[in-house]
């Protein structure tokens, strides 16, 4: 089944549709810079990807949430095949799952997440116009929001970002955000 960022978005649309009535509904709008360190399964080469990251969830209660988070990066990773020369590289993410947030307080607030869906990954040059794939992804990771305002914080967030790209590989990479996070409705703390 091919999922595609359209279906994701009104998925996601409806589901904050369905919560209008509830006033213990809350929503959060994260968006900011991404890194994510690329490493292949046989570790014959690897790279530093820089991009975006941005991130929608609604609290069902105080603890449990659905997330869908989408994620860019772009950079230079090195062919292991020829050793030549290293080529611009292109990876997106569009993945969905529950959060659940852990500590609220105040002035602070952590949360985990399990979220899965897809990758595209693809290299813009045309000597490479064969490489692109879709595959799995998955992120396993937590946020850190420390709070500047009511409805702003700064939002911190590392993770283990997996992917399958090549030939039944898995990479296991490090994947960390940062930006702020903005949060609608809820009960006022």
């Amino acid at each position: 089944m091919k999922i595609t960022f359209r279906n994701l978005m009104m998925t996601s649309a409806l589901a904050l549709a369905g919560h209008q009535g509830l006033e213990a509904a809350e929503v959060q709008v994260f968006g900011g810079y991404a890194v994510t360190r690329m490493k292949s399964e046989t570790q014959d080469n690897q790279a530093t990807l820089n991009g975006w990251n941005s991130s929608l969830t609604t609290y069902f209660n105080n603890r449990f949430g659905l997330t869908a988070d989408f994620a860019g990066f772009y950079g230079d990773v090195k062919p292991t095949i020829t050793n030549g020369d290293p080529v611009a590289t292109r990876q997106y993410s569009f993945m969905g799952g529950p959060q659940f947030r852990l500590f609220h307080t105040a002035r602070f607030e952590s949360s985990i997440r399990a979220v899965f869906g897809g990758a595209y990954g693809y290299v813009p040059q045309d000597s490479y116009n064969n490489l692109n794939q879709t595959t799995f992804a998955g992120l396993i990771g937590s946020n850190f929001d420390v709070k500047i305002s009511r409805h702003v914080a700064m939002r911190f967030s590392p993770g283990l970002y997996l992917t399958q790209f090549g030939t039944n590989q898995t990479q296991k990479n490090f994947r960390f955000s940062a930006g702020p996070v903005f949060e609608f409705g809820g009960a006022e703390r």
